[in-house]
């Protein structure tokens, strides 16, 4: 069987990059979260003033909302990563145990 190596170092930072782009997709949905536009800005000369107003609200909430889940799963991966470099160095430190020192004949 062939040995898997796994630096647990790069892992670690792997998950630092997704908490902090965790970080950057909050801070761009609270902006996104404030965009508002009156049913007014839709008015182009014809009657679907309303259509168009709610297609924006629509969206609006739509794309809030996916900005809102990269957050959340933007950090579970960023936790996951870092609980995964735990789970190694433990079963590291486990494996790296003498077993001749344990049970002697």
């Amino acid at each position: 069987m062939q040995e898997v190596s796994v630096i647990t170092e790069a892992v670690r930072d792997e998950g630092g990059k997704w908490l902090r782009l965790s970080d950057r997709a909050q801070l761009i949905k609270l902006a996104a979260d404030q965009l508002h536009l009156d049913a007014s800005a839709f008015f182009i000369g014809d009657a679907n003033v309303v259509l168009h107003s709610s297609a924006y609200r629509d969206f609006h909430r739509f794309l809030v909302g996916v900005l809102g889940g990269a957050v959340t799963e933007f950090e579970q991966i960023g936790d996951a990563l870092r609980r995964i470099a735990d789970e190694y160095d433990d079963a590291d430190a486990v494996i790296s145990l003498d077993l001749n020192q344990i049970y002697t004949h």
